[in-house]
């Protein structure tokens, strides 16, 4: 029996309230390039690799993808990003993971490009984790399983000794594909988008609820026993 040794993080809409400069970022993009962004669908599909976000946003402006330098694209939203973000960690969470990082290996799993994964995590949660995957860092993004496997694999650890933590549907398809427990919190959507995760928690203080009351055992058993004891 493998007992719960690694909690693994997506970043965005979990540990940092980022999101809304994610989509403004790239809204200024898009009026620059004088195309209509629908910026609901960053939401949705949160967690992707930034490019194939790109890509899907131009198909739904009925865009010739092939107008378009996409990488050049990401290198502008990655500058816009980095000069209107006033970025900030869900309140309590750097607290939490002080506590955690004593229990068990931590490591995140963003699909945000390198650059801006790497200096918000420095910034705001520094030497808290032992494996970072970025987007950058897989070929294939969530949701595939890929940036899971791999974190998986970097940490040396067996699939049944891991919980993904997670807030949008492609990361909770990710970490499932890759055959992880995974538990969610709906930061910007709503629950019933979240439902093929383990376990759902409706807000930050529950999700440090959950997390600080985590008690030995397997992932499964933790997950069982702790959404008997946390309000959810």
């Amino acid at each position: 029996m493998k007992l719960l040794k690694t909690l693994i993080f997506d970043m965005d809409g979990v540990l940092v309230d980022s999101m809304p400069y994610h989509v403004e970022a790239m809204q200024h993009i898009f009026d620059q390039m004088g195309v209509y962004m629908d910026r609901q669908v960053i939401y949705e599909r949160e967690g992707e690799k930034t490019i194939d976000i790109v890509r899907l946003l131009l198909e739904k402006a009925r865009i010739d993808k092939g107008r378009f330098d996409l990488e050049a694209i990401v290198g502008k939203y990655i500058e816009e990003f980095n000069v209107i973000a006033a970025l900030k960690a869900f309140e309590g969470m750097p607290e939490c993971l002080e506590v955690l990082k004593h229990r068990y290996e931590l490591a995140v799993v963003s699909g945000a490009d390198k650059p801006i994964v790497h200096s918000v995590l420095n910034n705001l949660y520094p030497k808290i984790f032992s494996v970072i995957v970025t987007g950058d860092d897989i070929d294939n993004g969530k949701p595939a399983p890929d940036p899971y496997l791999k974190a998986v694999e970097m940490l040396a650890m067996q699939k049944n000794e891991c919980i993904v933590i997670e807030n949008a549907p492609v990361g909770v398809q990710a970490a499932k594909a890759a055959g992880l427990c995974c538990i969610a919190v709906p930061t910007y959507l709503e629950r019933q988008e979240l439902l093929q995760a383990d376990l759902v928690v409706m807000d930050h203080d529950l999700l440090i609820d959950f997390l600080l009351d985590l008690r030995a055992g397997t992932p499964e058993a933790c997950i069982k026993e702790c959404a008997h004891s946390v309000k959810l």
